[in-house]
């Protein structure tokens, strides 16, 4: 199921994770946004979590911090979560620019 052009990355991205995007999973983890983008020089797809989740642990406030996901190129299901954080969606957009592959 390659990315089908006419419709968004994350419409697609979505449809091959049904269970994934429930709002039980949107609550659970504290995520505010899901966006679907490219890495600039690898056209690779990748999900992009604005999110809550795991920040207030400990009695700490709550942070929101931006997470990717890699998304495999032919089914289009999520693959491996990346161990950086990023903290705007403009440090998100830079690690894609920079063609970093997870």
């Amino acid at each position: 199921m390659p990315a089908v052009k006419g419709v968004s990355l994350i419409q697609q991205i979505k449809s091959a994770n049904e269970n994934w995007f429930t709002p039980e999973n949107k609550r659970f983890f504290n995520d505010i946004a899901y966006y679907g983008l490219y890495g600039k020089k690898t056209h690779r797809p990748y999900l992009v979590q604005e999110t809550y989740a795991w920040t207030d642990m400990f009695g700490k406030k709550p942070r929101l911090h931006f997470r990717v996901h890699e998304v495999n190129v032919e089914t289009l299901s999520i693959d491996t979560l990346l161990d950086e954080e990023f903290t705007t969606m403009e440090d998100v957009k830079e690690w894609l620019e920079e063609n970093r592959d997870g």
